[in-house]
């Protein structure tokens, strides 16, 4: 049984359109629903459907981090994710540029360390545009069902038939 979704942020909750979420300029400026612009004119856009497999996922009480390959200061993730009123889905985010795997790890420890649930791997999706996260993913967490936006599914949203 699935008890925690791991996602990734750029081109997996939101098409970024070829570069980090850190690279925007401020200030940012939510346009609609979907879409941020920052003061240079770049964009990013919620992938269709995002808002309600977040507010399915909460509802069947499954629980949903982050792990972003990103700035952690200034935290431009964690800044898009509040604009689109969206960032109080998310538990225990890691956002660096360190080993997605590790991160993954270090999600399950602090869900045990500081609300005592204990998640298991195989008890884990991982959604990750990029094969290396996966591989990296599977390698620290073995039995994590790790999901390849590209091969595995076509968009975020598919990931509910793996629930």
């Amino acid at each position: 049984m699935i008890k925690l979704v791991i996602f990734d942020a750029d081109e997996t909750l939101w098409a970024s359109y070829g570069y980090w979420v850190s690279l925007l300029v401020p200030p940012l400026k939510r346009i609609n629903d979907s879409e941020i612009v920052d003061s240079e004119g770049k964009k990013i856009t919620l992938f269709n459907g995002l808002r309600e497999l977040l507010k399915t996922l909460k509802d069947r009480g499954i629980l949903i981090s982050l792990v972003s390959l990103n700035d952690s200061e200034p935290n431009r993730v964690m800044e898009c994710l509040e604009i689109f009123g969206l960032d109080h889905y998310f538990t225990y985010p890691q956002i660096n540029w360190g080993d997605k795997g590790q991160n993954i790890k270090r999600v399950l420890e602090l869900l045990q360390k500081n609300d005592g649930k204990i998640v298991n791997c195989d008890e884990v999706i991982f959604v990750d545009d990029h094969m290396s996260n996966i591989n990296k993913a599977t390698k620290v967490c073995p039995g994590i069902v790790a999901l390849h936006i590209g091969s595995d599914i076509s968009k975020v949203t598919e990931i509910i038939n793996f629930l």
